[in-house]
């Protein structure tokens, strides 16, 4: 795994919040980190304010989900 930012478009398919690059890139949200002894959907409600928004989600990836991301305005 290894850090990664990228910047896109937040979304919601099915129940999974995802982030889409400008390149087509699709990265699944995630609150925690894959080891954690928790739903895999805790804490992702918080991505729900910005569904829409072109936002910078920063985390560590596996190439398909970012664990831990955080979410920031595009300035």
């Amino acid at each position: 795994m290894k850090e990664i930012s990228v910047i896109g478009l937040v979304s919601k398919i099915l129940d999974q919040y995802v982030i889409t690059t400008d390149d087509g890139a699709e990265y699944r949200l995630s609150a925690i980190m894959p080891w954690e002894a928790v739903p895999p959907d805790f804490g992702s409600g918080d991505y729900a304010f910005h569904l829409g928004k072109r936002m910078i989600a920063t985390g560590t990836t596996d190439g398909h989900t970012i664990w831990g991301a955080t979410l920031s305005e595009v300035i």
